[in-house]
């Protein structure tokens, strides 16, 4: 631990950190357990769980000390904008992180790492950096390593911003409400976020392990959503030639990583995977301009 972080430690500010949990097991437990180790002295979990049958509830009872901080809602009753801005109105504390059930830190030091940016007041709103599971598809584990890659880092910091592990100030939530409908909750409130000054910043040492293996239908109605958010944030209209040669240029890439690390094998399933996602993020994007996605006036211009 750095002098900051020692100097900082002996006067740690109260931070709620708020879980959201579907069926997130096998990864729920050890998520807790991890959390429950942080060196980090002074902070208060809140649950929010819409509907777990697969014993994930029963690890948030047995790990939270405070049944009080624990909130059951219906299946149907999760939005996930709507359901952020309940919980943050219903707690009190000016640092909020936001770690998902199956979020699993990779340090006892992760939150401590997490914060230390915020507590030194050198930005407003940090993420943490997310790595593959070991049973990741390979072109999954490649998206988030070249995601999080030194090239992306020198981008736009807010673009990268996560709410499944993050931290930021209360008072730019109270600014700024995550938005309650559409798609990229976290992506359009971020974007809305960075228009007004705020600071946003990627702590590349707070590690979580944090991926999913979508089928191909969920990957599609992932990116269609995601489509339509670009069209209205963005202003990136539709247009099948530049997706297409972009689609093209990309597949070129993954056949050649998967070639130079040995797993020829994974290319099929690459390419198919690499498909999907533009052919859906087209549709989404064709969506927005055809007016068939969210309301522009939704989004803040």
């Amino acid at each position: 631990m750095d002098d900051d972080q020692c100097s900082l430690m002996k006067d740690a500010p109260p931070v709620a950190v708020i879980m959201r949990s579907k069926n997130e097991e096998p990864y729920a437990t050890p998520a807790l357990e991890r959390l429950f180790r942080q060196t980090y002295p002074n902070f208060t979990l809140y649950n929010v769980d819409s509907g777990s049958t697969d014993g994930t509830l029963e690890a948030i009872k047995k790990h939270n000390p405070n049944p009080g901080n624990i909130k059951e809602i219906q299946p149907t009753d999760y939005v996930p904008g709507r359901v952020l801005n309940d919980m943050i109105a219903s707690v009190k504390e000016e640092i909020i992180v936001l770690l998902n059930a199956d979020c699993i830190p990779q340090a006892d030091s992760w939150l401590s790492t997490l914060l230390q940016p915020l507590l030194l007041n050198d930005v407003d709103a940090v993420t943490s950096r997310q790595v593959a599971r070991p049973d990741a598809y390979f072109i999954v584990a490649y998206d988030l390593d070249r995601g999080y890659g030194d090239n992306n880092m020198k981008k736009k910091r807010h673009n990268f911003f996560s709410a499944a592990a993050c931290a930021f100030k209360r008072r730019i939530w109270e600014e700024e409400k995550f938005p309650e409908d559409g798609w990229g909750e976290d992506f359009v409130w971020a974007m809305n976020c960075a228009r007004r000054g705020v600071r946003f910043d990627i702590v590349v040492d707070a590690v979580v392990e944090h991926s999913h293996n979508y089928t191909y239908s969920t990957l599609y109605r992932r990116e269609r959503g995601h489509g339509i958010v670009h069209y209205q944030m963005l202003n990136e209209t539709p247009s099948i030639l530049r997706q297409g040669f972009t689609c093209f240029k990309h597949i070129v890439r993954d056949v050649l990583y998967a070639l130079r690390k040995g797993r020829p094998l994974t290319i099929p399933y690459n390419v198919a995977y690499r498909v999907t996602f533009h052919w859906a993020h087209f549709q989404g994007k064709r969506a927005g301009y055809l007016r068939h996605g969210f309301p522009k006036e939704f989004f803040r211009n």
